[in-house]
């Protein structure tokens, strides 16, 4: 017979996932496997009698015939008609006597013999005789391990087969030494160091729980170093088979994986079970779990610290904190660590980090501010990197401990606390580059501006670092960071600033940026052209039609006169015009042949022209829609320009964010900074919404066309790269 290896692998099979199981040294029978899986008493009976050479009677019969006499001679004769035929009904043929026993060694790739099979295949009556059969043929295997370390009863207990679980239990209490060797199959361990109970908690069985726990009481307490059967069921969320196994013996064991106990556990599972656990620790004199540490030196304060649900979203929520208080009575698993051992609070992790880093990093508010209420020690508790809350708070974006931690004067000495690396809340705020973030940190006057980490970087050198080069967004919120540092003043490091320009800025590199450059000219342009073609269309399809030509004045708008209409026109008009001005831009911009300023200010100009453009064809929609609608439906035509009025604030964002940065500039400076940023505040507006004068004015016809020229000719007098942000352009040139 060929081997596997005769037989080429196919190149196209896909791989098998996970460890392959080698094949075992004997094979377990296929009958033998079918009975076991199906539950055949008498197949796995005549199987099992005809190993042991018994004949069991079948269907099939040999004749056999036998003489009167025998032959005088030793050839044969002919049969005489009084030969008798005698039937012997004899079993299927007996296997080779070179096979080996069926129970001897035979077990399948996972290493179960026929025992494990049928422990796993049923419950039925059936099944409990076929377990019964095969331990009188092999005892050997009922407490023999698969691959797995399992025994027939780790693999009954696991499907839920609850009546096999009880046959294999009594099989074992007949032997030689009756309970005792019944206690010592339940606490077998398996290869992940578990007990049949694990089983029957994994699958929530309380029937089969409790017939376990009775035949051996003490079964909870095994392991004594590795995951107990209450950690897994606290795990899992089975509560009543937590009150079960401690009603079964209260001193079962509260160990976990890692190192971990029950209370780890629990701490991540809701109040109810933390305080339960701690009641019964505190009952049997096991105190010392309140502050045991797991292999990575997390105490379970640290897990209920970091745990996420319904319960700790309530206690980190404002209206649950300010409209609706928690009754004493009902406290979070946080407070039940704290009352039971505030030094909890100060116990580090490996890395050297306290509960309230870990509150911090998650965003739990409602967890730091419990902490620091009951031990404000914490606040200048640092990490192994020199890290306060409010460094771990602001390198995870948490906005609402920033937010906390700035407005409360209690710490105020830690708002200049350095790092290992020297860099201040604010340092780091300056390198998440979160606009929130910063405001909260630069609103408090306590925070200095002028700090150097232990490179020489003060916040407005490292925000000028963090500026990328070339071809982004201007109006990003690193550019309205480093804006607002420049308006408060904030220093310089003492480098030269050549050389400092030479290491921390970005360089330029242009092949990159020419490509990229052209990407988004073409990606543009099309919508450039979109605007060209519709707003065309719109000034030859007048809203209301056209008058008769047999009329006076035919071919002529119907409803040319009213402002509405000349409105609706100069909006039409602007649309086209900057359009096409973008589209012209775009074209050179996306030339890699033409100077990379060049296109740089090309780019810039067709951004401020589409800008417009789109502005004014969507006031050209409001104005034709109630040019039409007006002397019919007036509410109708006001509630469409309303709705479109809205669609025209968009993008001017700008103007919202130098707004809320000077807020922010005026709580540490004063109210005169708005006199000192009203030169850059208000070009940025007048910039945004010039276009609407162009529109709206119809009347005043010399200054319109007056301020269209200058609107078209010299474009970036108007345009974002005014000295409202000093030095930072769409484009950086490095």
């Amino acid at each position: 017979m060929a081997s596997s290896s005769d037989h080429p692998r196919d190149p196209t099979s896909a791989p098998v996932e996970g460890i392959v199981a080698s094949r075992p040294t004997v094979v377990i029978h296929p009958e033998l496997l079918r009975a076991a899986r199906r539950g055949d008493y008498e197949g796995l009976k005549i199987l099992l009698h005809r190993e042991n050479g018994a004949v069991a009677a079948t269907g099939e019969q040999i004749v056999v015939e036998v003489r009167d006499s025998a032959p005088a001679s030793g050839t044969p004769a002919l049969l005489p008609q009084s030969t008798r035929a005698v039937a012997v009904a004899v079993a299927d043929q007996p296997l080779p006597s070179s096979s080996p026993p069926l129970l001897a060694g035979g077990v399948t790739f996972q290493g179960d013999s026929a025992l494990h099979v049928v422990a796993a295949s049923g419950d039925g009556p059936a099944f409990v005789k076929c377990a019964g059969l095969i331990y009188q043929e092999a005892k050997h295997l009922l407490d023999g391990p698969n691959n797995n370390g399992d025994t027939p009863l780790h693999c009954a207990a696991r499907a839920g087969h609850g009546a096999v679980v009880s046959r294999l239990i009594a099989l074992a209490g007949h032997e030689q030494g009756g309970d005792e060797r019944a206690k010592d199959v339940l606490t077998r361990l398996n290869g992940r160091r578990e007990t049949v109970l694990h089983d029957a908690v994994r699958i929530a069985d309380e029937e089969l729980v409790c017939e376990l726990m009775s035949t051996c009481p003490l079964l909870a307490r095994f392991p004594g170093d590795g995951t107990s059967a209450l950690y897994l069921a606290i795990s899992l969320g089975h509560d009543r088979i937590v009150d079960l196994l401690h009603s079964k013996d209260p001193e079962l064991s509260y160990s976990g994986p890692a190192r971990q106990n029950a209370l780890h556990a629990a701490s991540l599972h809701g109040r109810e079970m933390t305080q339960k656990i701690l009641e019964w620790s505190n009952k049997e004199g096991n105190n010392a779990i309140i502050g045991h540490a797991d292999e990575s030196g997390s105490t379970p304060l640290h897990f209920a610290a970091s745990a996420e649900g319904r319960e700790m979203e309530e206690a980190s929520s404002f209206v649950t904190r300010f409209l609706f208080r928690r009754p004493v009575d009902n406290p979070t698993p946080i407070h039940l660590l704290l009352d039971a051992d505030q030094c909890s609070a100060c116990r580090p992790d490996n890395r050297g980090q306290y509960p309230i880093h870990i509150a911090a990093s998650m965003g739990k508010l409602g967890v730091v501010a419990l902490i620091l209420d009951k031990c404000p020690e914490c606040a200048g508790l640092r990490d192994a990197r020199g890290r306060t809350f409010l460094h771990v708070a602001i390198n995870m974006r948490r906005e609402n401990i920033v937010d906390y931690a700035t407005k409360d004067q209690r710490f105020e000495s830690i708002l200049n606390m350095q790092d290992n690396g020297g860099n201040t809340a604010l340092h780091l705020a300056v390198q998440v580059g979160v606009l929130r973030i910063f405001r909260d940190l630069l609103r408090n006057r306590h925070v200095s501006l002028n700090m150097a980490n232990d490179k020489g970087q003060t916040p407005a050198d490292l925000s000028r670092s963090t500026i990328p080069a070339g071809l982004y967004y201007k109006t990003n919120a690193r550019m309205w960071i480093l804006w607002s540092l420049v308006k408060a003043n904030a220093r310089n490091g003492n480098d030269r600033r050549d050389h400092f320009q030479e290491k921390h800025i970005l360089k330029l590199d242009e092949s990159k940026e020419s490509k990229k450059m052209t990407e988004a000219a073409q990606m543009t342009g099309i919508g450039s052209v979109l605007v060209a073609t519709m707003a065309f269309a719109a000034a030859f399809t007048m809203p209301g039609g056209y008058i008769a030509s047999e009329h006076k004045n035919g071919g002529t708008p119907t409803l040319a006169g009213s402002y509405a209409f000349d409105a609706f026109m100069y909006a039409v008009a602007v649309a086209f015009i900057c359009s096409m001005l973008a589209t012209f831009s775009l074209m050179y911009s996306g030339m890699a042949t033409v100077d990379w300023k060049i296109r740089n200010n090309y780019f810039n100009d067709s951004l401020g022209w589409m800008w417009n453009s789109s502005r004014s064809l969507l006031a050209a929609f409001a104005l034709g829609v109630y040019l039409v609608l007006a002397p019919v439906a007036g509410t109708t035509a006001v509630g469409v320009c309303i709705l479109t009025s809205g669609t025209l604030l968009f993008r001017n964002r700008e103007v919202g964010r130098i707004l809320i940065c000077t807020y922010t500039l005026h709580k540490r400076l004063g109210i005169f900074i708005w006199v000192r940023l009203a030169t850059s505040i208000l070009p940025i507006i007048l910039q945004s919404y010039f276009v609407y004068i162009v529109i709206l004015d119809p009347p005043n016809y010399t200054s319109i066309i007056l301020c269209l020229h200058c609107y078209l000719l010299f474009p970036r007098m108007f345009s974002r790269d005014s000295q409202a942000l000093p030095n930072l352009g769409c484009i950086e040139i490095g």
